[in-house]
């Protein structure tokens, strides 16, 4: 099977995968629309920061996910990888536990920084306290989530997806409505069901991954073995994760900016999101499954593989990026119409969205690159890089756009659509320059 081949056969399942959370993200989105556009808008800003902590959290997966790729590429023995499986599985509970606490003691405050109040801050609190307690069991499901796609089982991870995001339809119709015997709970409804869907999630996956390297292989752990591989973990993990937290996080202070502009301005904010999304998913899956294989070829000293391959996604994505954004355009406001009847929304969400080709023109790039990057373990460069640019171009002129220039949100969307734009030109530069010398690093002869 030639490189391409291979390449969309690990793809699709992710590209799938990621269609079918936004979908069902957007069936939610309708399902909580029905109950109050409010809560919509509220979810939306509880998610912001969530989000941002999850990202925080992901330092641990984001490591062990680069160096598992590598070692199947390298063909390491089976201790290996569980050595970095239960070391990741561990550091990622008390993680997920501190975060989880931390949230729900400080969910006031957290939710005071972005300036809400009324129905909006009482949804707000609602979603965000739930959601909140139990979020170390996604934490430690992005490990088994991590081992699973390292190893190219990515049908596995979406039949597993599919189960999750069936729980939560389902769930949502019961809790949100009130059907089945149960109260109608709203907003609460809606943050439980997604909690009892990663509960599912983390146990079947948990049990797929105790199957494939642990049940019929032998293995002790040891703590020299954890304290041996934890460094490493963390030295490709923390700028990795830091880059997504520096996005997130950027975002979150434009969210602020969101906040000043009124409730129409944040719930048409997410219902733009919550469309854009369906434009990004396929160079989202492309370039993680780009990160697989070019973690498997730095595994095993393919470089020009390597480096043929990055390139070829970046075109791809790029050119199915721009054909989905064009029917975004095209029929956005048919589909705003779907989501809500509020004309006002509606007007903003669709005028704000004909900006989306800028931020798609980088973006579907950025997520080649990134991920390319970080497969070779050149992980520094895209930290620094998104740092300067995120902050020194993103946030900088969102503000300037928003409300020196009253551009209102469209400024938001013309302010991102820069940064990315920047970022992309950066990293291009960097992967055909500089990856076959001296960023490539095989990381499996460092362990």
């Amino acid at each position: 099977m030639n490189e391409q081949k291979k390449l969309l056969k690990l793809s699709f399942p992710l590209f799938f995968e990621s269609l079918l959370f936004s979908v069902i993200g957007s069936v939610d989105t309708l399902m909580l629309s029905n109950y109050s556009d409010t809560a919509v808008g509220a979810v939306g800003v509880a998610n912001q920061i969530l989000f941002l902590v999850l990202i925080a959290g992901n330092v641990i997966a984001q490591g062990a996910g680069i160096l598992m790729t590598q070692f199947v590429g390298a063909k390491r023995k089976s201790e290996d990888l569980q050595t970095l499986t239960v070391t990741a599985l561990m550091v990622n509970t008390a993680l997920g536990l501190f975060f989880s606490t931390l949230l729900v003691l400080f969910s006031q405050e957290l939710l005071g920084i972005m300036d809400l109040d009324g129905e909006m801050l009482r949804f707000s609190s609602e979603y965000f306290v739930i959601i909140s307690r139990y979020l170390f069991i996604h934490l430690m499901t992005m490990t088994f989530s991590v081992y699973l796609r390292s190893h190219g089982e990515t049908k596995t991870a979406l039949k597993v997806s599919i189960l999750m995001n069936v729980v939560n339809v389902l769930l949502n119709y019961i809790l949100i409505y009130g059907h089945a015997g149960f109260d109608a709970l709203g907003v609460q409804g809606a943050a439980y069901a997604t909690v009892i869907s990663r509960i599912v999630g983390f146990c079947v996956l948990g049990s797929i991954v105790y199957k494939m390297g642990f049940r019929l292989k032998s293995f002790r752990f040891r703590l020299a073995s954890m304290r041996q591989v934890l460094p490493r973990i963390l030295k490709l993990g923390a700028p990795a994760a830091g880059e997504q937290i520096s996005y997130n996080l950027a975002k979150f202070v434009m969210m602020i900016f969101i906040t000043r502009l009124g409730d129409v301005a944040i719930t048409a904010y997410s219902y733009s999101n919550t469309l854009a999304g369906f434009v990004y998913i396929f160079s989202v899956s492309l370039g993680q499954g780009t990160a697989i294989m070019i973690g498997w070829y730095t595994g095993s000293g393919h470089k020009e593989k390597a480096k043929f391959l990055g390139t070829h996604s970046a075109k791809l994505s790029f050119s199915i990026s721009m054909i989905l954004c064009t029917l975004l355009v095209v029929f956005r406001v048919p589909l705003l119409g779907i989501l809500t009847d509020n004309l006002e929304i509606v007007a903003l969400a669709g005028h704000v969205l004909l900006f989306n080709f800028i931020v798609e023109a980088g973006r579907s790039q950025n997520l080649i690159y990134v991920n390319a990057l970080r497969a070779v373990g050149d992980v520094h460069y895209p930290f620094r890089v998104s740092l300067l640019s995120m902050w020194g171009i993103g946030v900088f002129f969102s503000y300037i756009f928003t409300f020196s220039f009253s551009f209102g949100l469209p400024g938001i969307w013309i302010a991102l659509g820069l940064d990315e734009i920047v970022r992309a030109l950066l990293f291009r530069k960097r992967w055909i320059t500089d990856s076959t010398q001296a960023i490539w690093s095989p990381i499996e002869k460092q362990v």
